[in-house]
This record gives structure tokens, sequence and C-alpha cells, in this order.
């Protein structure tokens, strides 16, 4: 392939070779900006599904805990063991998947107090006259009235504000598990960013390699055919001598110079 014809083929060439390099890069632009969304969602409904589970659980070792300080239920000590068993499980598997899990100490240290208010109340085998003492009341009461007052008592001063903490360490893990999605989404916005600015820079270059490929044909092959053309019409139409202005280049040059030894040719065989 001579001159003209590779300047043109090298001139296609660069520009699908600009659009499928531009392609590739947002391509897997895009493919890492799904995936990273994909991730952060993905963390952020099973933050969500384990701080639904995590009340769950403190609401059940709650309704269980009243069973047995009020109404003398201790079938339900299994369930408290149960449910404060789950509710450690659903914060050792948060801890696991946090990228800072320092964040879940304060949880982690509530749901421990609990445990151990309630160990210390319901599973220490002590007289009911000795637990009473021990949460301020000394004066002698029926017994049928004893185990409701004792388990009331301990209940509203001693687990409810340790329930209450934990609740509100929980809720303070679903807001943290919200607020951390802000910094998140702006990383998602310049990964999309990212991916679309290959196609904007390919855009912009593309459009200025066809300027600069229109203006070649323009200058190096339209014109010169031009000329070419109105040099060999005047010579048919006038006899004027054929004669192009201007250099020619490569395939063009040979064209003319081939009309030219045509001309020749004609003339001697007139004569």
């Amino acid at each position: 392939m001579k001159g003209l014809g590779r300047r043109v083929t090298i001139g296609f060439l660069s520009i699908v070779a600009l659009l499928f390099a531009s392609g590739v890069i947002s391509l897997f632009e895009l493919s890492n900006l799904s995936n990273d969304t994909e991730i952060i969602l993905s963390a952020s409904r099973r933050n969500m599904e384990l701080a639904k589970d995590m009340l769950k659980s403190a609401h059940e070792h709650s309704q269980a805990v009243l069973h047995v300080a009020i109404f003398d239920e201790y079938a339900q000590k299994d369930v408290c063991r149960r449910v404060m068993s789950d509710l450690d499980g659903n914060i050792a598997t948060a801890r696991s998947e946090a990228v800072d899990a320092t964040r879940l100490d304060s949880l982690q240290l509530s749901a421990s107090n609990l445990r151990e208010i309630t160990e210390q109340f319901i599973f220490t085998e002590q007289p009911a006259e000795v637990q009473l003492q021990t949460i301020g009341v000394a004066e002698p009461i029926e017994d049928g009235e004893l185990v409701a007052l004792r388990g009331k008592l301990w209940y509203d001063e001693h687990y409810k504000p340790a329930y209450e903490v934990l609740v509100d360490q929980v809720q303070n893990f679903m807001t943290h598990t919200h607020s951390s999605l802000a910094p998140r989404a702006e990383q998602l916005n310049k990964n999309a960013y990212r991916s679309v600015a290959p196609v904007f820079i390919s855009l912009v270059v593309m459009i200025a390699i066809v300027l600069m490929f229109y203006y070649f044909i323009r200058i190096y092959c339209v014109r010169p055919v031009e000329r070419i053309n109105s040099s060999l019409s005047n010579y048919l139409s006038y006899r004027l001598p054929f004669s192009v202005k201007g250099d020619l280049l490569d395939e063009l040059k040979e064209l003319a110079e081939g009309i030219e030894r045509l001309i020749g040719l004609s003339k001697l065989n007139r004569q």
C-alpha cells in the first residue's frame, strides 16, 4: 500500500483504535462501579438485617426476663439464654464484617452488662429475702407478693436502664450504617465520573482527528483531483496544454503523469 492509501488507512484505523480503547476503558470502569455499588448496598442491607435481629433478640430477652422475674416462669430462663446467645452472635458477625470494629465496642459492652445483670438476679440461686435486700427492700413481705415485688423492683431499677442502653446502642449502629453511605456515595460519584471521562476525552480527540482527517482529504486529495480535472477539461475543450498547478503527491502525481503521457501519445498518433 502506497502513500495516499496508507494515509487514509492509518486515519481510519486511528479512529477505530481510539473508539475501541475508550470503549474498553469505559466498560472496565463501569464494571468496577457496578461492583462497588453492589458491595456498598449489600453491606448496608446486611448491617440493617443484623440491627433488626439485635433489636428482636433484645425485645425477646426483655419479655422472657419479665416472665421470669415477675411471674416466676422459670421455663423462660432457657429463652433468656438463647436470645442472649443470638444477640452475641449478631454482634460478633457485625464486628467481623465491620471496617472499623471499634465502633461496636459500646454495643458489645452494653450487651455484656445486660447479661451480667440478668445472670446476677435470675440465674443466681438466692433466697427471695436476700434478693430483696440486694435491691433495697428490707421489710418482710408475704410470700404471695414477694416474687412479683422483687422482680418488678429489680426490672425497673436495674434491668430496664441497661436494656434501654442496649437498644440505644443498636439504634446508633443503625444510624451509623446510614451515615456511612454518604462518603461511599460520594466515592461512587467519583467513580461514575471516571467511567464517563474516557468517553468524553475520546470523543473530543476523535472530533479533532476527524477534522484533521477532513483537512488532509481536502488538501491532498480533493483539491488535486479538482486541479487535474480542470486542466484536463481545458485541454479537451480548448486544447490548452495539460498542466496541473501546485505539487502533487503519491498516486495523484502518478495519475497526472499518466494523463500527460496519454496526451503525448495521442498527439503522436495524430501526426
